[in-house]
């Protein structure tokens, strides 16, 4: 073994991490040979920054600057960013355009001196290259020349073959393709916690449209460094990755700003991947999740409990997510990458997960936060264990449920976590069905799917919500394939021996199935809601049994089925009416203590269940429709309208009300309209009736806003009020303006109130468990007020208001004032600001400032999902795009 040596000093150059260290990606001393080179007898070979003459001119001319000012200055331009000089008392700390508080400490002065200050991270750096490597010359320092470039434009990242480290080690290349920061985007507490442990590496960039590169934490001889908060961002979110917040652009959804398209937008699925990857590096990379878990936990009341994990389970569970993982990874990164990956030492390590107590958390969210919406969960319990007795599919549905429960912890970890086993998930559950096609046909790879596309299109990651809405095609295609969208045979037992216990296991069998189509039905239906496009299924194939009673699903064993079953005939027999057909209590139920089997009756399908509402049979045949019933008649009376706005979008005046232009086509479709909005006010009706017994069912008032959020399509015309937003041929004049209005919003009477409805209905609901889309719920009401706030600001400006003051997100619909509003068009609508008390509340005046402001504050208090800053992001840069242009308009009025 070689003998330890310093590295020859050489005047106006640091020594930074030695070739093969900075190719490992690991650690460095900075001796020749280094302890890593010495104790693997390696050739070890010195690297040195470059350019410090430089960058020495540079600080020296800086240091003339107090120290106050240097915190208050502007910032500077990313060609040249100076530094703050050397001191006695304080390290010295490299500056860019984010002002940072320099009370930096434990930095020696060899790593501070002219490079950046490497982040101390279990696992090491929190960000990757797009093409996945971090090597070779210029990757250990920031390199700040003039013509060393670093910042590196998103939209050229397609340009660049993704091996290209591996064809060029060393190159010059290498350095220009930087690395995606990591944007901390606030102090909310779990940030904060996430920040005080330095477990993440929050190097800020200083341009929106580039991205910084970040030095990997050496673990052997420099000491952690804590960053401090920007602040420049004063948003209460989690930390985020730059790459996915410039990517945010290419959503399908909340396209309220200028958009940008699969070609010119930034990969982010390899971020996520490597994020993970590094995270598993290190066995006490995941700590900081079960100390957030430990201050976290909520009462979970929901009636599924979970099972703990059980030693065995978890090293299946590690040991085929590490082949997962090594899949997808080598999906991204191709042959090339592969070979490199595998002859470097110190390469990819085994995959650590996080501890059994934080997974069974994420369960028991995933659970609180999905079981109540999407019933899959039979039996009141959900056993891992039992769970991962079957195949690699299984697997991928417990990773995904895992997945899903922690993407409700507002931590940068479990956001990793979350991210990381979504696209691993997804790549493998393509592999499974690619190797065995009928698997296509199997409901565990079918619910596996599922949860993908439910995560993946509520993700806030362009990459998966793209990706989730282009395959739920296929996905569909592939459950209609099955045949599961066909009508069932009744259950028939004709031998009367047959046992309680089997006929209850077949029962169970063909209701997962049916629940499973049926959460494919409500899934179709919410995507082409937000996403304004028309459902792919359509109501005449959905001819298979609906769901039956929660009460039988949730039986714990066949005795209490067997239980719940004759409570349930007992009462269907005391509502039955002479008249009354399926589900209406007119079949014959036999009694089970007399030697003759009870078998429940079929349910009728959605198709049968749709067709008595248009005969307006549903109180003669049904006694009450449950809220999954009437839940799924949101379907089709949601496939209904968006066939109508479609054709009525082709007319250029749209709601025209001169009579005598109207083409019979065009009357004909309005025509059409007034009956899917009668429809909508029967269905409504039906379920004031749960709303009234039960006003805390969480699915009732998740019903309400997709009512709500339906009512509003037939009123506006959503996709035109983003293209106003966007300022598309909009020339800014109060008389285009007026056009536009017309076009956006039919009865803006009617639809500020059904916005209000939907503020009340969801700050209602508490903060865990909401549906997934709350945040976009909040988004289109925020945009339909705003866009009929601009058209009145003359009229507020001109008119003297008439009518009592009523806050539209804290009335019901049936209130005195709301009907006076909707008749006369008396009263003046407002909002109540956010954290108003009861008896002193305050409200504001419906302006087009005040409204994005308040639809900011609500996204703020619910959980962080990355999906709802996102949308916060989105109205933050659509309130600073009009806040002049709003000005403009008035004046030319």
């Amino acid at each position: 073994m070689q003998p330890s040596t310093g590295v020859p000093a050489i005047a106006g150059r640091t020594p930074i991490a030695c070739l093969n260290c900075a190719s490992a990606k690991t650690g460095c001393d900075k001796t020749v040979p280094c302890s890593r080179c010495a104790e693997k007898n390696l050739p070890c070979e010195a690297r040195f920054a470059r350019r410090q003459a430089k960058i020495g001119a540079r600080s020296k001319s800086f240091s003339n600057i107090p120290a106050q000012q240097q915190r208050s200055s502007p910032p500077i331009s990313h060609n040249s960013v100076p530094e703050i000089p050397k001191q006695e008392s304080e390290p010295p700390m490299p500056s860019n355009n984010n002002v940072l508080d320099p009370q930096l400490q434990g930095v020696s002065q060899a790593e501070t001196d002219f490079s950046m200050p490497a982040l101390q991270m279990p696992g090491g750096s929190y960000g990757t290259p797009p093409n996945g490597t971090l090597h070779g010359h210029g990757m250990d320092t920031m390199c700040l020349d003039n013509d060393m470039e670093v910042y590196h434009d998103f939209g050229l990242w397609n340009s660049y073959p993704p091996d290209i480290d591996s064809m060029f080690p060393g190159s010059g290349m290498e350095a220009q393709m930087s690395l995606p920061s990591f944007i901390d985007m606030g102090t909310s507490s779990s940030a904060s916690d996430a920040m005080a442990s330095t477990s993440m590496d929050t190097s800020l960039s200083t341009h929106t449209r580039s991205t910084s590169i970040a030095s990997h934490s050496d673990r052997h001889g420099s000491q952690s460094v804590e960053m401090a908060m920007p602040i420049l961002l004063r948003d209460t979110m989690v930390p985020e990755f730059e790459v996915v917040v410039a990517a945010e652009a290419a959503w399908p959804l909340a396209r309220c700003n200028r958009p940008i398209f699969s070609g010119s937008c930034p990969r982010t699925a390899i971020v996520h991947l490597e994020n993970l990857e590094q995270h598993s590096k290190d066995s006490s990379t995941w700590k900081l999740l079960d100390h957030n878990i430990a201050t976290a936990e909520v009462d979970h009341k929901y009636e599924i409990s979970v099972v703990p994990l059980n030693a065995s389970s978890r090293d299946r569970i590690l040991a085929i997510t590490q082949g997962f993982l090594h899949t997808a990874l080598e999906t991204h990164r191709g042959g090339l990458q592969r070979w490199r990956q595998a002859s470097i030492p110190g390469g990819f390590n085994f995959l650590v997960l996080p501890p059994s107590r934080v997974l069974e958390y994420f369960l028991r969210s995933y659970v609180l936060s999905l079981a109540p919406y999407y019933t899959l969960v039979h039996g009141g319990t959900l056993d891992p264990n039992e769970v991962m007795l079957n195949n690699q599919a299984s697997t991928l549905l417990l990773l995904l449920a895992i997945a899903y429960g922690a993407a409700a912890l507002p931590t940068a970890e479990a956001r990793c976590l979350t991210a990381g086993l979504t696209e691993t998930c997804r790549i493998s559950l393509f592999h499974i069905i690619e190797k065995d096609v009928e698997l296509s046909a199997d409901p565990v790879v079918l619910r596996c799917a599922l949860l993908f596309t439910i995560l993946g299109a509520w993700s806030g990651d362009a990459w998966h919500m793209n990706i989730a809405m282009g395959q739920r095609g296929m996905y569909l295609a592939m459950l209609k394939h099955a045949g599961m969208l066909e009508p069932a045979p009744p259950m028939n037992f004709s031998n009367l021996s047959t046992s309680t216990e089997l006929i209850w296991r077949e029962w169970q069998q063909r209701e997962g199935k049916s629940r499973l189509v049926y959460n494919w039905v409500m899934v179709d239906q919410e995507l082409s809601l937000f996403h304004d496009t028309a459902p792919i299924l359509s109501i005449t194939e959905l001819e298979t049994p609906m769901p039956g009673s929660e009460a039988l699903w949730l039986a714990k064993d066949s005795s209490e089925w067997l239980t719940a079953l004759q409570q349930q005939q007992q009462h269907q027999h005391q509502h039955a009416s002479p008249s009354s057909g399926a589900n209406g209590g007119g079949a014959d139920w036999m009694n089970p203590n007399s030697n003759s089997l009870g078998v429940p009756p079929l349910t009728p399908s959605l198709c049968d269940l749709f067709q008595d509402m248009l005969h307006d049979n549903i109180n003669r045949r049904y006694d009450k429709l449950s809220p999954l019933q009437l839940k799924l008649l949101l379907h089709p009376l949601q496939s209904l309208l968006c066939h109508l706005r479609q054709v009525l979008s082709c007319f250029s005046d749209f709601f025209g009300s001169r009579r005598g232009t109207r083409t019979v086509t065009k009357a004909s479709t309005l025509l059409r309209l007034e009956e899917v909005q009668s429809l909508l006010q029967n269905w409504y009706e039906l379920c004031l009736v749960h709303a009234k017994n039960d006003p805390t069912c969480p699915v009732t008032r998740a019903n309400l806003v997709l009512y709500h959020l339906i009512s509003l399509n037939a009123l506006t015309s959503f996709p035109e009020i983003e293209r106003l937003a966007r300022k598309e041929s909009f020339d800014g004049s109060s008389r285009e303006l007026s056009i536009r209005h017309k076009r956006c919003i039919h009865q803006p009477e009617e639809a500020t109130i059904h916005c209000g409805q939907i503020i009340r209905l969801i700050c209602s609901m508490p903060r865990e468990g909401r549906p997934h889309w709350w945040s976009a719920a909040i988004y289109r009401a925020a945009l339909i007020l705003w866009v009929d706030s601009l058209s009145r600001m003359d009229q507020n400006a001109q008119r003297l208001d008439k009518g009592q003051i009523f806050a539209i997100d804290s009335v019901m619909l049936d209130d005195p004032a709301v009907v006076s509003y909707l008749w006369s068009g008396e009263g003046i609508p407002v909002l109540t600001k956010v954290g108003a008390g009861m008896n002193g509340q305050t409200h504001f005046k419906l302006l087009p400032d005040e409204i994005l402001g308040h639809s900011i504050e609500l996204l703020g208090q619910g959980v962080a999902l990355r999906v709802s800053d996102g949308i916060k992001r989105k109205l933050q840069e659509l309130r600073k795009n009009w806040s002049l242009e709003s000005t403009v308009v008035v004046a030319h009025m």
